[in-house]
């Protein structure tokens, strides 16, 4: 399915890893190993990665390892490139799998209409890169929220976190709390928190367009971020808002906008 959707992209494709951390979601089926497994699920995607990177690579794999078995297993057709790999591990462990085998990490944005707090998490990524002797940035998310004025986009947030759903937060918070094994910095650990769980604390800009387009170019200048991904609280309004009233606003844009009205 990855080298097909990388043929038809043309290469704009990458494969984001996830160990899985949420028990129901295996357990419902009679799948999950047990709850060991939050101390190994590192070691189990390595031994994932390596076999994906073979079969990309030579369109084959023999790998013998502590949970895969390969015998003369094929994968046809391969990939047009390097497959990209991202990963979202925020815990010691998974940004040290990051820095090992993926391209990317992906994080949280931290707070609302706090840019740049996710600085620290980026700052370890690259630290964990270089001493694996590679270049893998951070891709922060945010959702945004906005609208012409600062008040109007703030009565949207503060609208969608009275509606909130009280019982499936208190559930995410349980689930958060299962794995004893990572530290306080795992992805379910921010998701849980009461700051703006309404949307899983993903890091929130609320505001005007000019607004948002100036708390942007804040994240566009924090050390290490090659990226952000975003979503919206209306996502096609939202897209559209964003590359007509947000975009041509942010300084750091500001070239790639000249050179494609040059070509235009």
């Amino acid at each position: 399915m990855a080298a097909t959707i990388d043929s038809i992209s043309n290469g704009r494709f990458g494969v984001n890893l996830v160990t899985g951390w949420q028990k129901p979601e295996y357990e419902q089926m009679g799948l999950w190993p047990g709850d060991e497994y939050f101390g190994s699920r590192y070691a189990y995607l390595t031994e994932y990665v390596t076999v994906l990177r073979d079969m990309w690579g030579t369109g084959k794999s023999d790998f013998k390892g502590d949970f895969f078995t390969m015998n003369d297993c094929r994968v046809s057709p391969q990939p047009q490139r390097p497959m990209k790999v991202i990963c979202a591990g925020q815990s010691d462990a998974g940004m040290a799998f990051s820095a090992q085998h993926a391209d990317y990490n992906f994080c949280f944005g931290k707070g609302v209409n706090t840019p740049t707090a996710f600085s620290a998490t980026s700052t370890r990524m690259k630290q964990a890169a270089e001493k694996a002797g590679r270049d893998v940035g951070s891709y922060v998310l945010f959702m945004i929220i906005a609208a012409a004025t600062d008040e109007e986009a703030r009565a949207r947030w503060e609208h969608y976190k009275a509606g909130a759903d009280e019982e499936a937060l208190s559930w995410l918070t349980t689930q958060s709390q299962q794995d004893t094994k990572s530290g306080s910095d795992t992805n379910v650990r921010q998701m849980a928190d009461p700051t703006s769980a309404v949307n899983i604390n993903m890091g929130t800009l609320v505001g005007s367009y000019a607004s948002v387009a100036r708390m942007l170019d804040e994240v566009a200048q924090v050390d290490g971020t090659h990226g952000v991904l975003l979503t919206f609280d209306d996502f096609l309004q939202g897209i559209e808002d964003f590359g007509q009233h947000i975009q041509p606003l942010m300084q750091c844009r500001s070239a790639l906008l000249e050179a494609q009205q040059e070509v235009a």
